[in-house]
């Protein structure tokens, strides 16, 4: 029988299979975290508390592409750094 994905609150989802696997084995995705599988509900649950994911919704209301996390880290890294920069100039 063919596996299903069944979506949860947040974009979640999990892929269900229907063939005696154990579903706790299932993996888990977030449309906030393109590429990554989550391996429990409570590494989910993390995704959703993190920088990451709610600079992804913003970008998600603006009508924007989600970024990857390693392209997420880089603006991070870039815009703190310009901060930093901004503050000692300043300071």
């Amino acid at each position: 029988m063919d596996g299903t994905t069944a979506t949860t609150a947040g974009g979640a989802t999990a892929g269900h299979n229907h063939d005696g696997a154990d579903p706790a084995a299932a993996v888990l995705t977030s449309t906030t975290a393109p590429g990554r599988t989550f391996s429990s509900r409570s590494d989910l649950a993390e995704h959703y508390k993190s920088d990451w994911h709610r600079y992804n919704l913003k970008r998600r209301e603006a009508g924007l592409p989600m970024l990857r996390e390693v392209d997420f880290t880089a603006r991070l890294e870039a815009a703190l750094a310009l901060r930093r920069e901004r503050e000692e100039r300043e300071g």
